[in-house]
């Protein structure tokens, strides 16, 4: 009883509270900050100014979430196979791919947007409440 008396003391209290402000939002604040981390890469293929570009998209919450991953439109830019745009859901880390050619330097973006998990997750998987979070990384792209 007597370790307890010291929070019927003003100060005390003050100090417990700025701690737990201090130290609360410090542990596991990038979760909810940036939900998804994506790192692109852009591959050269065999044939000149033709890339494979790779988004790898992590998940950085313990529980799987709905994405839509895309690339952004730009005039430089042909997709080989086409413009894909995937839709899945990511509980760790998934690598996501287009080929592409370049007509001159430029910069790809690849975007990762969290969306409804109806229909994508599997009802017994444990998915993350829906946010309206988007991520984005961008690579630029030199030619030859």
């Amino acid at each position: 009883m007597a370790s307890l008396q010291m929070f019927y003391h003003p100060r005390a209290v003050v100090h417990l509270l700025i701690l737990c402000l201090v130290l609360g939002p410090a542990y596991g604040q990038g979760n909810w900050n940036k939900p998804l981390s994506l790192d692109m890469n852009i591959s050269p293929m065999k044939k000149a100014n033709q890339f494979m570009a790779t988004l790898q998209v992590r998940n950085n919450v313990a529980q799987c979430r709905a994405v839509k991953v895309s690339t952004e439109i730009n005039p430089n830019i042909k997709y080989l196979s086409s413009h894909a745009i995937y839709t899945s859901c990511l509980c760790s880390v998934n690598n996501y791919f287009w080929d592409i050619q370049v007509s001159s330097n430029t910069a790809l973006q690849g975007k990762a947007e969290v969306v409804p998990a109806k229909g994508i997750c599997p009802d017994d998987e444990n998915v993350f409440p829906e946010t309206s979070y988007i991520g984005t990384a961008t690579q630029k792209i030199i030619v030859s």
